[in-house]
C-alpha cells in the first residue's frame, strides 16, 4: 500500500510557532524530507522542526538550488519527486518540510505536482504554517490590513519599477525576499512617500532577528535572504 504524503509548513522560524497538527505528524511519519539549497548550508526548516522529530526518523535531503534557471529547477524538482515517490511506494509515510506556509511560494507545491503524476493514487495532506509576514505583523503589533483595505503580497521582484503601480493601488503591501534588490526597492518607497511608513524585518524568530523602521541604515549592507518589508500607507 502506498504511503501518505504530507506537506508541512513549519512557520517563520521559531519552533514554538509550529502548529499542534504539524508537531503530531512530525512524530508519526517514517521519512522527513527537508529542502537544502546548497551543499554547505543546513536546512533551515529542519532546524525549526528538529525538536519535534524522533531520533529514529529517516531524514532525506532534497536539493532545491537557489537559482532562477528553470531547466535546473525542473530537473531537481523531478529528481526530488522521484525519490519521494520511491519511499511512498514502499508504504512509508513521508513529510516534506517548508519554511512558512506549505502553499505560499513553497517548493513543496512544485514537488507535489510531480509526485501526483508519478503516483496518482497517493493520499496527500497539506498542513498550513504561519507565514513570515503574519508573524512579523503580530510581532510589531500592527495589522496587515483592516476593514475592506487591500493587501498585496509581492515575492522577489526582478524590476522594482513594477512597484509604483502596485503601491498606488494597494494601501498595504508585503514585499518578500527583498535582499537582492533592496536599494532599488527603498528608492521606490522613498519616491512614493512610503519609506517612513515601512518596516524591515529579517530572520524573525531566530537569535539574530533584526527589525528596523530606518530603511536607509541597511543600504549597501549585507541583508539576509529571509527578509521582508511591510508597507502601510497610513503608517505604523
Amino acid at each position: 500500500m502506498t504511503g501518505k504524503f504530507y506537506g508541512i509548513g513549519v512557520g517563520p522560524g521559531a519552533p514554538e510557532l509550529l502548529t499542534i497538527k504539524a508537531a503530531e505528524v512530525l512524530k508519526s511519519v517514517d521519512v522527513i524530507c527537508v529542502p537544502r539549497s546548497s551543499l554547505d548550508n543546513d536546512s533551515v526548516a529542519l532546524k525549526v522542526a528538529g525538536a519535534y522529530i524522533p531520533a529514529a526518523t529517516q531524514v532525506m535531503e532534497v536539493f532545491t538550488p537557489m537559482t532562477r534557471d528553470k531547466n535546473v529547477l525542473e530537473a531537481e524538482w523531478q529528481r526530488g519527486a522521484e525519490r519521494i515517490a520511491a519511499e511512498l511506494r514502499e508504504g512509508k509515510h513521508v513529510a516534506f518540510l517548508t519554511i512558512g506556509d506549505a502553499m505560499l511560494f513553497s517548493t513543496y507545491s512544485y514537488l507535489l505536482k510531480r509526485v501526483k503524476v508519478l503516483l496518482p493514487e497517493v493520499e496527500v495532506e497539506s498542513i498550513p504554517g504561519i507565514t513570515s509576514f503574519a508573524a512579523a505583523a503580530a510581532h510589531i503589533n500592527a495589522a496587515l490590513a483592516e476593514g475592506n483595505e487591500k493587501l498585496a503580497i509581492i515575492p522577489a521582484v526582478d524590476d522594482p519599477q513594477e512597484l509604483y503601480s502596485i503601491l498606488q493601488e494597494f494601501p498595504n503591501a508585503v514585499l518578500m525576499k527583498v535582499a537582492g534588490k533592496y536599494e532599488e526597492i527603498v528608492s521606490v518607497l522613498e519616491k512614493t512617500g512610503l519609506k517612513e511608513k515601512s518596516v524591515y524585518i529579517s530572520k524573525l524568530g531566530y537569535p539574530d532577528q533584526f527589525i528596523s523602521y530606518d530603511l536607509d541604515c541597511l543600504r549597501n549592507r549585507k541583508r539576509d535572504y529571509l527578509s521582508l518589508i511591510l508597507v502601510k500607507r497610513e503608517g505604523f
